[in-house]
Formats: C-alpha cells, structure tokens, sequence
C-alpha cells in the first residue's frame, strides 16, 4: 500500500512541474506575442508542449495538462491568424518553419496549429495540408499521446475542412466533401487504433483499471463519427463511403469496448433517414461483433430511434395539416371546398411516414430474429428486452396492423414458453415482470382492446405467467377498456375478455373489490346492437360470474340491469319469434337473480332487481312476467326480511314501483295491491304500520296519463285506508308522534280531494281538521314531561331539524301550512265548504 501511496504521489508530483513549466512557457508566449516577437513565442509554446511527452501521466492526468496547452495553443493559432491576414507574417512559411522543431510531439502540435490557421484562409492548399497533416501525425504511435494528438488535429480542423464538390472550379486545391470524409475516416481510424492499443500499456494486473480510463476517452475517438455526421452528406456518400469504412474498422479491431461503443455512436449521431436505407448493414454488423458485445443495447438503441422518429415524423405532419387548415379558414375570399377528404382515422404513422417500398416491418423482424439466433448464448432477459423493442415499434408505429405485433408473441410463444429447457426460467421474476411488461404494451398502444384480441398468441403467453401476474395484467385489461371507453361488440371477443378477466373473478375475499367492480362497470362497454346477440353476450357473462362464489352480489346485477333495459329493444327489433326471446330474455333474469339469492347475503338487492324487472316489464306491456317478478319479490319479502326497520323501507320500495304499473288486468292488479297493504297493516311498529297504510292508498287511485285514458281507481279502498290509518295514529301512545301522523293523513285528504276522489268529501276533512287542531290544543297545553315521543320516525321530516325550533313548534308551522293551503283553494265551492 505504500508503495502504492509513493507512486501516486511521485505521478501527481509529475503534473504539478509540468503544469509549472507550462504555465511559466505560457506566460513568456503572451508576453512575446504582444511585443510581436513571433520567433520567441514559437519557441516558448515548444517548451511548453515538450511536457506533453510526459509518460508518468495518467490518462485523466495527461487530459489536465492537454487542456493547459490547448489554450496556449489556441491564443496562439488566433495570433498567426490575425497577422497573416494583416500581411505581417505568411502562414505557409510559419507551417514550414515549425516543421524544424526538435521534438517531434512539439513539432506536430505546431504544424497543426498553423496548418489548421492556414486552412481558414482564402487561397488556402486545403487538401495538401490536410493530407500532410495526417501523414505527420503518424510519426506519434505512443497510444496516449497519439490519441490526444489525433484529437487536438480533429478539433482544430473543424472549421477548414472542405464541403465542395468536384463540380467546383478549385477543387483540385481546397478539396472536396469526400477529401473531408477521407480526412475524418482516416484519422477516426487510427484514433482507434491507439485506444484499442491502451489496454495493452502496464502491466494485466491493471488491465481493469486502463478498461476504466480508455472507457473515459471514449468520448475522443467517437468524436469523429459525429463530425462526419455534421457534413450534411448525402445518403449514396454515407451508404457508399463513410459507412462500409467505419463498420470495417469496427469489425477489424476486435475490442468489444470499442465496438459496442462505436456502433451506439453510429446508431445516434447520424440521420434517421440514413438508417432507414442502411439496416442491412447496421445489424449486419451487429452480427459480426464479438462475442463479449451487448448486442441487446445496439439493437434496442436502434428500434427505439427509428419509433421515436416515426412518431416525431408523423406529429409533425399532422401539426402542419392543422396549421395549414386553420390558414386557409382564415383566408375569407378563399371559398373552402367542403369536400375536403378527412384524415383517414385509422392510418398508421408508419405508412405515412416510412415509404411503403422499404418494408420496415419485414425487414426489422428479419433482422431481429437472426441476431437472436446468431447469439445462441443471449441471455433470456436479453432477448425479452428485444423482443419488447421492436413489439413497441410495430404498436407506435402500426396500431391498426395487430397482424405485425402478434408475431412477436408468436415468438415468444413458441421459442420461449414452450421450449422445455426455458420452464424453470420462466418463474424466475425478472423475466416473469418483462414478459408482463410485453403483455401491457398492446393495452397502452392499441386504440381499443379489440385489436388484443385479433393477437392469436396474446393469451397462451398470458396464460404462462404467475397468477398474481396475470391479475395484474387483467386489471389493467379492465382499466384501459374503461379509460379509452371503446365497446366490444362481437360475443367472440366478450367471450375472449372474459378468459383474460376470469382471474379477477375467480379471486376470493375482499381484498379484490375495487377490482370486481371496474369488472362490472366494464359490462357496459360490452354491446352489440343487434339484441340476440347482446343476450348471448349477458349469458355469457352470467356463466363466468357465478365462479365468483360469495362475490357474486358485485357483479350479477349489472347483468341483470342490462337484460331489464334489454327488454325494449327486442320491442324495437321485433323478429319472428320476438316473443319467444322476450320469454327467454325474462327467464334469463329470473336465473341471475336466484343465483344472488342462493348467495344469502343479497336479499335487499334481489329484492330492488326483482321490482326494477317488474316496473320494465310492465312498461313494456308483458304483464305476466311484471306479475311473476311482483310475486317473486313479496316472496323475498315475505320469507327473508325480518328485521322491522327493513321492512318498512322494502314495503315503500315496493308501493313506489306498484304505483308506477299500468299494463295489469283488474283482478292481477287488485290482488297485488290488497297484498301489499296487508304487508303494511302488519308491520311491528304503529307509526309504520300508520305510514304504510296511508301510502298503499296511492296504489287504489291511479293517476292518469296521457296514453293512460282509464286509471285504476276505487275510491272505497282509498277511504278505507284513510280510516284505518287514522284509527292507528289514534292508538299511537306518544301525542306528537300521533299529531305528526294525523297531519300527513290530512295532507293525503286533500290530495285526494283536490283528485275529485269521490269517497273524500268535505265533511271528513273538516272533523280531521278539528280532530287535529284539538290534538294540537291538548299538547300545547300538555307539561313538556308527558310528551315522549316513543318513535325517531315520527320526527323524521326536515323541519324538524331547523335549529331553536321545538318539536311542538315544527308541527304547529306543519299543520298551518297544511290549513292554509286549503283555505287558498276556498274561492272554489268545493273547497269552501270545508270551512263552513
């Protein structure tokens, strides 16, 4: 460790007298190149430079002095500019005169700072010294002064290098494009060369440490590329020239550092447009790399570039429409053509940006599958990863054409899932969240769900994964098809979502509730016009439902709500035998809901469905499926509800929906009704047995409606009522609740009356009136102690809760407002005589 520790500090003693001398050279080279002494400034830059032969240095160490002497170098090659261009000096005399310099690394920095002053000049011999630069250069072979060498030469001729053609009159002096391309090729050549050589300087023990710092000098050498892909080249120079020269020094070094590098540099730095007429060579090359080469990050760099550039392509197309359009509405004397075609909805950002003669389909998968093959050692992962690239090509790029992406999955069904030697693979769990990964893709790109289900080898590979991964991925089936709001149509591909969603169904306990809901709210997105069809696509949903044991209740009723409304459209689309399927469609809910009764645990919602079945049924005029369903939910009533609160809300539930019925015979309807006020005359408590009474008198009085010219009224029952509810708020022992319900009898008397119910005449409401007034009287004289109101329901009505008014003081204002309205209405005889 010490040793060590001393050889460290002897390297970094190395640096700090080498940036001294430079600094001290540098300061004498400013202070000569004020005064004009050229000569001198010459000579202290080449002392400075003469540290650049420093062998100590590390590679980040050489780099700081490199960085030193660059800026001396550059202040100085800014000077010799200057004074060519003034006539003090001539350049080309300068490149000659420091070509006598001692040293060689100190010559060849002078003739390339002079050389590349030279080459920005008018008149200049660009393509002698440009070829003479290069050749000098490989007087320097040591790797790492070489390098930084070749990399001072790259950048310092950035700005001389020619862009002509041989069209030009002086091309034969200043050079051409392809003079520039040569220039580039060969120095990116040799650049890599040296890199690929570092590995080899010290001794193995190190070798890990030297693949650390030529990974930091990377940027060096790719260096080159870029600036090749900044010449604006055509696309026949690049596939002719550049290309085939840059793979074969690629290939040829045999470094996998080198070579993965330098085909990603490829892949970014020049043009889509370019890739797109050269993937033949690209993964011909990729082909070609050593063994040791992530193969997986070439491949994915270059599928991910050519997707994104499809869809940066195609919204910019799309945007300049649109402006183009909203120009043109702008433009008022332009008369618009109406007949404008409309932007096909359904075209692929692929067939407009990709011409259609390049195949890009065929020829990315072709390519894909052989460098798979060609690396029989690819890891699994590695595979999956492509794979996952070039199915996001195909979903970004062809949404409309599943036909492409499904032979994704057909590979992966058929070299992955189902080799044998790859099953204890596929429950490892990295692979187990790629595959899932693969599997959520079509969900996220595809405009509907419909377009996975034309995927024939989606489900196998859904079908391989983990259970709990398999869940995952269902649930985000469900959430997409309600998130995008697309409806499945076809009862093959409910058949088909429900395979994928099954797994949500099937799962026991609570924990999955949210999840079976977006399963039920997903239902509605399951139509087909045409109502035979849509009955097969329920039954269906009824079949895999019921696997869902005690969770039924979440998803049943949706089905059952569908069939219900269902019902009106076979009224619509009446066949031949209409009749027959509206029977069957009835029996059908009659099915769905036993199944929720047998579960126990759903009576009020068998209940609810069973008087929603009757009230459409009834609107649509099939009177004997209304009346079954009636009966099935007294039933239900009848044998199941047993507690009291209960009850009194079912039986309103159910006065509310026998009300609404039209369509019964006399006789059916008259013995619903008499069962329904017996219900309400047996209830446990008084104040309800009172409420249900008066209520059930709405269904013996029928109001009409416009398509409903004789109502079902007999206003002997509608007394009756009255009578008996009345004789029961009498027997109630609590005063205020008693109060309370006399008032709300009155209301219902002048309903009626106001009905021109022929039982309710005005000698009734006049003794209620005074019966209740008297009652009012009793209790307002009453101490506060005596009044226990018994029952919370007496007090249920919102005036009850307006603060700092009393109870006694809300059914006073109650039964005022009551009275008044009576007395408004006494301008009319018959109201009048109430009074009198």
């Amino acid at each position: 460790m010490n040793g060590i520790n001393t050889a460290n500090e002897e390297i970094t003693r190395s640096l700090e007298e080498s940036l001294n001398i430079c600094k001290q050279s540098s300061r004498l080279m400013q202070r000569n190149l004020q005064t004009g002494r050229l000569m001198d400034a010459f000579r202290n830059c080449s002392i400075s430079l003469v540290e650049m032969r420093n062998s100590a240095l590390t590679p980040k160490q050489y780099y700081e002095l490199y960085m030193f002497n660059m800026e001396s170098l550059r202040l100085l090659g800014g000077t010799l500019l200057e004074t060519h261009l003034n006539g003090t000096h001539n350049l080309m005399d300068l490149y000659e005169l420091v070509q006598y310099a001692g040293s060689i690394v100190p010559r060849l920095y002078l003739m390339i700072t002079v050389g590349s002053a030279y080459l920005e000049t008018p008149n200049a011999l660009v393509r002698e010294i440009m070829n003479d630069l290069l050749d000098m250069c490989r007087g320097v072979q040591h790797p790492l002064r070489g390098l930084f060498l070749r990399h001072y030469l790259l950048t310092q001729t950035r700005k001389g290098l020619p862009l002509g053609s041989e069209d030009e009159e002086d091309a034969s002096r200043k050079g051409t494009v392809l003079d520039s391309v040569k220039f580039l090729v060969i120095n990116f050549t040799e650049m890599n060369k040296l890199w690929v050589r570092i590995q080899h300087l010290g001794p193995i023990k190190e070798f890990s440490k030297r693949t650390q710092e030529r990974n930091e000098l990377k940027v060096l050498v790719g260096l080159n590329l870029v600036r090749l892909s900044q010449l604006n080249l055509d696309i026949d120079t690049y596939r002719d020239h550049v290309l085939p020269a840059i793979i074969e020094q690629i290939i040829e070094c045999r470094d996998s550092l080198a070579q993965e590098y330098l085909v990603e540099v490829i892949c970014q730095a020049f043009s889509d447009n370019m890739h797109l007429q050269t993937l033949d060579t690209y993964f011909g090359t990729v082909i070609k790399l050593s063994p040791s080469v992530n193969v997986t990050q070439l491949v994915v760099a270059m599928l991910n570039r050519l997707t994104d550039y499809v869809q940066r392509e195609y919204e910019s197309d799309s945007s300049n429409e649109d402006e183009s359009e909203t120009v043109t509405e702008k433009l008022g004397d332009i008369k618009i053509n109406e007949e404008v075609q409309q932007k096909d909805e359904q075209e692929c950002p692929g067939d407009k940006v990709i011409p259609p003669e390049y195949a890009i389909q065929e020829v990315l998968w072709s390519h894909v599958v052989e460098v798979i093959q060609s690396r029989s050692g690819l890891p699994l992962d590695c595979i999956v990863s492509i794979l996952s690239s070039i199915l996001n090509f195909f979903l970004r790029c062809y949404p409309y054409k599943p036909q492409y992406a499904d032979r994704v999955f057909q590979y992966i069904n058929e070299h992955i899932i189902n080799q044998p030697s790859l099953r204890s693979a596929l429950h490892e769990r990295p692979l187990q969240k790629s595959l899932c990964a693969i599997l959520l893709l079509p969900l996220t790109y595809f405009p509907s769900f419909s377009y996975c289900l034309e995927l024939q080898n989606f489900l196998p590979v859904f079908n391989a994964q983990d259970p709990n991964l398999r869940y995952d991925i269902a649930r985000m089936i469900v959430q997409k098809i309600i998130e995008k709001g697309h409806s499945l149509s076809e009862l093959t591909e409910a058949q088909e979502l429900l395979g994928f969603v099954s797994v949500i169904i099937e799962k026991k306990g609570v924990d999955s509730l949210d999840d079976l809901q977006n399963v039920a709210l997903m239902v509605h997105y399951l139509n087909n016009d045409d109502p035979q069809i849509q009955i097969e696509i329920l039954r269906s949903l009824k079949d895999t439902f019921i696997k869902a044991g005690e969770n039924v209740k979440y998803l049943l009723p949706v089905v059952v709500n569908r069939c219900i409304f269902l019902a009106r459209n076979f009224r619509i689309f009446k066949c031949m035998d209409w009749a027959e399927k509206v029977r069957l469609l009835w029996e059908f809910v009659n099915t769905c809901i036993n199944v929720l009764y047998k579960n126990g645990d759903s009576l009020e919602l068998c209940l609810a469905l069973y008087l929603s079945a009757a009230e459409m049924a009834d609107q649509e005029n099939y009177p004997d499926f209304a009346y079954e369903f009636f009966t099935q939910a007294f039933s239900i009533y009848e044998e199941s509800v047993l507690d009291s609160e209960l009850q009194y809300q079912q039986l309103l539930m159910i006065i509310g929906k026998l009300q609404k019925t039209r369509n019964f015979s006399v006789d059916d309807y008259d013995t619903l009704i008499t069962k329904c006020t017996l219900y309400a005359s047996k209830l446990l408590k008084k104040p309800d047995q009172c409420c249900g009474i008066y209520l059930a008198s709405h269904l013996w009085w029928q109001v009409a409606s416009g398509e409903d010219s004789r109502p079902f009224q007999d206003p002997k029952r509608v007394l009756e009522c009255l009578q008996k509810s009345l004789k029961i708020a009498d027997a109630c022992m609590d005063q205020l609740t008693s109060l309370k319900l006399f008032i709300n009898i009155l209301e219902r008397y002048f309903y009626y009356y106001d009905q021109h119910c022929e039982s309710i005449i005005a000698k009734h409401i006049s003794g209620l009136i005074d019966l209740t007034e008297q009652n009012m009287r009793s209790i307002l004289i009453s101490s506060p102690a005596d009044l226990i109101a018994s029952d919370p329901r007496a007090y249920a009505s919102s005036i009850w809760e307006v603060a700092n008014v009393s109870v006694i003081d809300s059914l006073k204002n109650h039964l005022e407002r009551a009275t008044a309205y009576a007395e408004k209405r006494s301008e009319d005889e018959r109201w009048s005589s109430i009074f009198q």
